[in-house]
């Protein structure tokens, strides 16, 4: 992956994609203007470890390294360039579904019709297995993934910085700003930009983390040629005497192992570190038995087995694909 592309995805995602916060100043920093820019500098904000994008012309004297872009990576319906061949869309949730998407875009929740329509999918998913085309295309992120009941553990400002033309720092483009979070000794967590009763909504469905783990599953596959492929946990168990429904014990591990199928292959696919395996169907179903039964093993942790099933792969039950 194109190192810039990793920093792009992890300032719009809040994951970090392999990037470790905790160096000299932000992983990624977008800045609006040069001003922003410098007074996050002179902050030490933004420092030897950062990789920044700016409009063309702006200099981070200190800063690892400058990406020049043009346009936004905030407003929908905006779309932003970094050089002469790469582009970025962003475009509103709600109506990303009906568009002709030409590239990698970045969906955002802006208006309550996007937390609907978010919710609406999610709730599809969970209960019928039913996934939304826009969002398993290995082109799209989701934006702003803690908003949504998403794990990203090392999301903050020592991952991602956005600096806006107020002169305000914040992590990411919902966070609040650094200042006020310094003044009130809180962190500043995102929120979404919609009515309370919708982020109560989200709030209120523990099993998103595993949603959106789903959802990369899903795109990893896509991106190696299987469509349609089937998520356990999701609308079915490829072991019908299993327990579906969002109390499942592995719908509350975010960060365990997704189980899928397609046709007669069966893959597993690993949230912490992006991989996916291809798994034989005895092992496959051994782990799916051991993420919705934890009480089964002897220590009591679907986790624990998922993590010995993995450690263990072997071909072709743990085949990188």
């Amino acid at each position: 992956m194109n190192p810039y592309k990793q920093h792009l995805m992890s300032w719009v995602t809040g994951r970090a994609f392999g990037l470790r916060p905790g160096g000299q100043g932000a992983a990624t920093a977008v800045a609006e203007d040069a001003d922003a820019l410098h007074r996050a500098l002179d902050k030490g904000l933004v420092g030897a470890g950062s990789l920044v994008f700016a409009p063309p012309g702006v200099e981070a004297p200190g800063a690892a390294a400058v990406v020049p872009y043009r346009g936004s990576l905030v407003e929908a319906g905006a779309e932003a360039q970094f050089g002469e061949d790469f582009f970025l869309q962003v475009q509103a949730y709600s109506i990303a579904g009906f568009l002709a998407l030409l590239g990698p875009t970045a969906l955002r929740i802006t208006e309550d019709e996007d937390a609907e329509a978010f919710l609406a999918d999610a709730d599809s998913a969970l209960h019928e297995g039913s996934w939304p085309e826009v969002l398993t295309n290995p082109a799209v992120q989701l934006a702003e993934v803690r908003t949504l009941g998403g794990a990203a553990p090392l999301d903050g400002p020592g991952l991602r910085l956005y600096l806006d033309r107020d002169g305000e720092a914040r992590t990411g483009a919902l966070g609040t700003p650094l200042g006020q979070a310094e003044e009130t000794g809180a962190p500043g967590p995102e929120q979404l930009p919609v009515a309370a009763e919708l982020r109560r909504e989200v709030a209120g469905r523990p099993w998103l983390g595993r949603y959106h783990a789903a959802v990369q599953a899903l795109q990893s596959l896509r991106a190696r040629g299987h469509e349609g492929a089937e998520v356990s946990g999701f609308g079915l168990r490829f072991n019908g005497h299993l327990d579906t429904g969002p109390e499942a014990p592995d719908l509350a591990l975010p960060g365990a192992p997704v189980l899928l199928r397609s046709g007669e292959e069966f893959f597993v696919y690993e949230p912490d570190g992006g991989r996916t395996f291809q798994a034989g169907a005895e092992a496959a179903l051994t782990l799916e038995r051991a993420l919705v039964r934890p009480q089964a093993a002897e220590d009591g942790t679907a986790w624990a087995q998922a993590r010995s099933f993995l450690d263990r792969r072997s071909a072709p039950a743990g085949a990188a694909v």
